[in-house]
Order: structure tokens, then C-alpha cells, then sequence
């Protein structure tokens, strides 16, 4: 998927990458580390812009361990919003938004 979203970005799209649990980040972390580490080693030249929402922390809803972490490796260039209320949730997707469309990856963290 974050593959994917990468070649969006690179068309000109916003693309928002939802990975429903954090244990599925592993899978692409080669990818994930890529699309943050390219744009931030060319200064911004190589913009990778997307949004990627990760959800899935402590218990879950369901999977217990096996679909969960308690923590996230965060390379440098990569933006990490998270919110505790509706309201900041709404500011914080717009900051992600604006964020992203200048070529960042913001990855918006959900409980």
C-alpha cells in the first residue's frame, strides 16, 4: 500500500494510506522507510506526499499482540500526528493535509 501511495504522490495525488493494525507496518517497513528517507535526504526534491493512518495500539479491538505494538520507529523527515479528541483530530488532519500536499509524510496515529 505505501508503495502505491508513493506512486500517487508522484502523479501529482494526495493519496491516505490506512494501515488498520501497527504490526502490519513491519511488512512494509522497507517501503515505509523509503518514501520518508527519499524525500528527506533530497531536501525535498524526491516529495513522496501522503498521509499514512496507523491504528491499532495497546489491547485492539480485536488480536490482541499479534496485531499490535506499543511503540513505532520514527525516521528522520517523517511527521507523527496524534490526537485526544474529535476536535483535535479535525486540526490535526488538516494539518496533516496541508503537510503532505507540501510532500511530507505525516503519519496520523489512531488508538
Amino acid at each position: 500500500l505505501i508503495r502505491v501511495g508513493m506512486g500517487y504522490a508522484h502523479n501529482g495525488l494526495l493519496p491516505i494510506v490506512e494501515i488498520p493494525y501497527a504490526k502490519y507496518l513491519d511488512c512494509a517497513a522497507d517501503m515505509f522507510f523509503e518514501s520518508v528517507i527519499t524525500s528527506w535526504c533530497t531536501n525535498g526534491k524526491q516529495p513522496n506526499g501522503m498521509i499514512i493512518r496507523l491504528q491499532g495500539f495497546d489491547k485492539g479491538v480485536f488480536g490482541g499482540n499479534y496485531h499490535t505494538h506499543n511503540s513505532l520507529h520514527i525516521p528522520p523527515g517523517l511527521d507523527v500526528v496524534c490526537y485526544s479528541n474529535g476536535s483535535q483530530y479535525v486540526r490535526g488532519m488538516r494539518y496533516a493535509l496541508t503537510q503532505a500536499k507540501a510532500g511530507r509524510v505525516v503519519m496520523s496515529v489512531d488508538s
